[in-house]
């Protein structure tokens, strides 16, 4: 109801200002005001001399100003005044404002120097200037609840009508109700507000907030994370703040003499959606670090950078996959696993076994597979040893000299190309080149005799691989090989026992593959 009189009071005398003149209310030279004699902001009237400066308050904008015969040298509308510079020795000034009519030819109550500051104050006829003071200095003036800056405040033009003025500082108040009428003086108005300890009427205030978001209150910054003050019983708001965030409000009552503590609200981080399509579907998913994820729907999500990895049994997991995550956009993508290839096309690999055959023994094995194709080198460290050979004089006496036993070791070279029967089951077709050789131990008698004998042969087989997991292969080596080149020594063993060069082996082993 105080604000429509206020604006019912207020257009009544707007409209009665059409009639009315305006009126200058102060006239007066600024002695230690410069401005106008200072380099940047002098100005030269159309004689090459330095001009006065009129700085001319007003509670509004829109006016024309015309200087008579001698005339205007500049005009700059500045916050809150108008700089108008005027030849020296100026003695007039028409006024004109399309609302509030004219004022012609006022007169200066002071001769006009050149080089000198002046300011005036316009009364547009719809109130009166009045400055507020207050019984502590400093205290903040609020009229009708605007606040207006800091005590005393000058020359604050007030429309007619009631006005509230308050005054505050720290736990000091003051609150008085003015009224603006015609009836008052002309001139500036003072008013003085009496202020009083309110200390029974405050309370202690912690305001925290996670994250050491800053805290807002009346439109200042006054801490982050947490702020402590005192303040008068009654309602605030506070509000939170953070970049990448929205601002958050929080209401809280203090009551006085007590400790008032409030948790505010964070701000809402900025987010955005992920969506991602995995083949195959229900791979388990999670984001920076272990953090599980269901990757089935869309998340809405803190905007920023996810490293996600993903697993699925039977499939090659996926670890690092990274996406950026924008505020009000979604993020997609479809990321295909690829199934886990026990048997491998190019990997690696070494592995031992057992050979079983006539003087078998340890086999010792490495090779690489690339594109299917295999190369394989492998050592057999013979351990079964032969029956005991005589050795005989070759003088045609045939006198008796040692028996010996023999095991042999092999070095084989082996290609093969790689098929892939099932998903864990592989075959390789094998050529190979071996070289045999014997060792020799005396059974009986003094001499040692074929000791170190060789054998050369070509042999073709296979390779069986079973992949129980990755990274292991159980493999079954069947071969056939056949005795292509045998030194003296070899053939002459070879005719008088039951060795022979090649022949049919099985080698069973495990092989881990990289």
């Amino acid at each position: 109801m105080k604000k429509l009189l206020l604006l019912a009071v207020t257009t009544l005398t707007v409209f009665c200002a059409h009639a009315q003149n305006i009126k200058v209310t102060l006239f007066q030279p600024l002695e230690n005001d410069m401005t106008a004699n200072m380099h940047g902001t002098t100005k030269l009237d159309q004689n090459g001399e330095k001009a006065a400066l009129i700085k001319i308050q007003s509670p509004e904008q829109g006016f024309t100003f015309n200087g008579g015969t001698l005339g205007i040298v500049a005009r700059e509308d500045h916050d809150g005044e108008i700089w108008l510079y005027v030849p020296r020795r100026s003695k007039k000034l028409t006024i004109q404002h399309k609302d509030f009519g004219v004022l012609r030819d006022y007169y200066y109550p002071v001769v006009v120097e050149g080089a000198r500051t002046y300011e005036m104050y316009l009364d547009i006829g719809i109130g009166r200037y009045v400055t507020i003071a207050s019984q502590i200095a400093g205290s903040t003036i609020y009229i009708d609840g605007q606040d207006c800056g800091l005590s005393p405040v000058n020359h604050k033009y007030l429309n007619y009508g009631r006005h509230t003025v308050r005054a505050l500082k720290d736990r000091y108040e003051g609150e008085q109700q003015l009224m603006i009428t015609t009836d008052d003086a002309q001139g500036v108005r003072i008013v003085n507000v009496e202020q009083r300890d309110m200390s029974d009427h405050f309370g202690d205030v912690t305001v925290s907030v996670p994250n050491k978001a800053e805290i807002w209150f009346e439109g200042k910054n006054v801490g982050s994370g947490s702020w402590q003050t005192q303040l008068r019983e009654g309602s605030y708001v506070v509000e939170t703040r953070k970049a990448d965030c929205d601002p958050e409000k929080t209401s809280f009552t203090v009551v006085a003499q007590q400790q008032n503590r409030v948790q505010a609200a964070p701000p809402s981080p900025h987010t955005g959606r992920l969506s991602l399509y995995t083949r195959p579907r229900n791979a388990v998913a999670t984001y920076n670090g272990n953090n599980p994820i269901d990757l089935t729907e869309t998340h809405t999500l803190p905007i920023g950078t996810y490293q996600i990895n993903l697993s699925r049994k039977g499939y090659v997991a996926k670890s690092g996959l990274e996406y950026t995550v924008r505020h009000n956009e979604t993020t997609r993508d479809t990321i295909t696993l690829e199934r886990v290839k026990y048997i491998k096309p190019r990997a690696f690999y070494f592995g031992a076994g057992y050979s079983l055959r006539q003087l078998g023994g340890i086999t010792a094995l490495v090779g690489a597979t690339y594109k299917n194709i295999d190369l394989q080198v492998s050592y057999t460290f013979g351990l079964s040893k032969s029956d005991d050979v005589p050795w005989y004089t070759t003088d045609g006496n045939d006198t008796y000299l040692s028996s010996i036993s023999y095991k042999r070791s092999t070095l084989a070279i082996k290609a093969g190309y790689q098929f892939v029967l099932t998903e864990r089951l592989g075959l390789t077709p094998q050529l190979g080149y071996a070289m045999e050789r014997l060792s020799g131990t005396v059974q009986n008698g003094t001499n040692l005799y074929g000791d170190g004998a060789m054998a050369h042969c070509l042999s073709i087989g296979a390779k069986l691989l079973f992949a129980p997991i990755q990274r292991l292969y159980v493999f079954a080596s069947p071969e056939f090989a056949i005795g292509v080149k045998k030194d003296d020594t070899f053939q002459r063993i070879a005719d008088n026992s039951d060795i022979a060069a090649g022949g049919f082996q099985v080698t069973l082993g495990a092989i881990f593959n990289f």
